[in-house]
């Protein structure tokens, strides 16, 4: 790949119906205003996609249809990221998700261990439906909670339709979306009209320290995070460092090669608490991307660079 900037990913989540498009709409018109070279990525569950015309053909646009980025899609979404990246080099990218995807599924669906070094998600924001929400005890049991799980792993929320509430329950509404997550930066819209790009700019998944202030105009809830080694570690080291991990590392995934194994390189995945490791003839990157809340990236960067460490010593002894 070329040397370039990292390309800055927005996440864009909500239900059906909430004003997920008209926000994309308000995003590229202002983005347009500031010279900004955007793209675009719509996920559709249905086989076609009624938002295409919408977008403009100024725009870098791919669709992934018939399936969604968080279960089904993972790898479309990764190569439609990288061909983005290599044809258009664009600044932003905007990832408009399905009404029902689930944000975290979202995000590690982004964080390839292929093109995690040449981006950066800068936020999740979840755009939700206020007469919805007042309504959301109809909606079935999954729904309901699906509706809580997009407000409570978002950067930022846009409590939309506030023309469709009565003033005096937009507040006991907003009131209780903030117990939810009281983190995320909230904005209230009609028509996802939001008055500038900075209402969303504030939040940014770029690794912090674990010591570091979290609060919600600088830094994410959800943490992210990339290593890339230069060399190959000890597997029963490794394996041992694994199982230490704290509760709040929630996924791991990426290549990592073992000292003494020159012929594979390994495909590692974490979750739940659950280590997989897959041999792999081809050469991948060997890049380890982490999804978690409030972890200490420095404490985890040194401890991998000592595993890296022990396994240069093996070699030379």
């Amino acid at each position: 790949m070329k040397t370039h900037e990292k390309i800055e990913i927005y996440i864009l989540g909500g239900f059906l119906g909430s004003g997920k498009t008209t926000l994309l709409q308000n995003v590229l018109k202002k983005e347009k205003k500031r010279k900004k070279k955007v793209a675009v990525v719509l996920n559709e569950v249905g086989e076609h996609s009624i938002d295409t015309d919408i977008i403009g053909r100024e725009t870098p646009l791919k669709e992934l249809l018939n399936g969604c980025i968080c279960c089904t899609m993972k790898d479309e979404l990764e190569l439609q990221l990288l061909s983005l990246y290599q044809q258009h080099q664009p600044d932003v990218i905007y990832i408009e998700t399905t009404g029902v995807a689930h944000p975290l599924e979202v995000l590690d669906a982004c964080l390839s261990p292929i093109i995690a070094p040449y981006i950066d998600v800068k936020s999740i924001i979840s755009v939700i439906d206020l007469k919805r929400w007042k309504d959301r005890e109809k909606l079935n049991k999954s729904i309901q909670k699906l509706l809580i799980e997009q407000i409570k792993y978002s950067d930022h929320l846009i409590l939309n339709k506030v023309d469709l509430v009565e003033k005096e329950e937009q507040l006991s509404i907003q009131e209780e979306i903030i117990k939810v997550n009281s983190r995320a930066q909230v904005s209230r819209t009609t028509y996802a009209n939001i008055s500038s790009l900075e209402e969303i700019n504030h939040s940014s998944h770029s690794s912090v320290d674990n010591h570091t202030e979290l609060h919600v105009h600088h830094h994410l809830h959800i943490q992210t995070m990339t290593y890339q080694f230069e060399g190959k570690v000890i597997k029963e080291e490794f394996e041992k460092w694994i199982k230490g991990l704290p509760n709040n590392i929630y996924r791991i995934k990426g290549f990592v090669q073992f000292e003494g194994d020159e012929e594979y390189t390994h495909l590692f995945q974490y979750s739940y608490r659950i280590p997989y490791s897959f041999p792999q003839k081809k050469a991948f990157p060997k890049n380890l991307v982490f999804i978690g809340e409030k972890f200490d990236v420095k404490k985890i960067k040194k401890e991998l660079k000592n595993l890296e460490e022990n396994g240069k010593q093996k070699i030379i002894l």
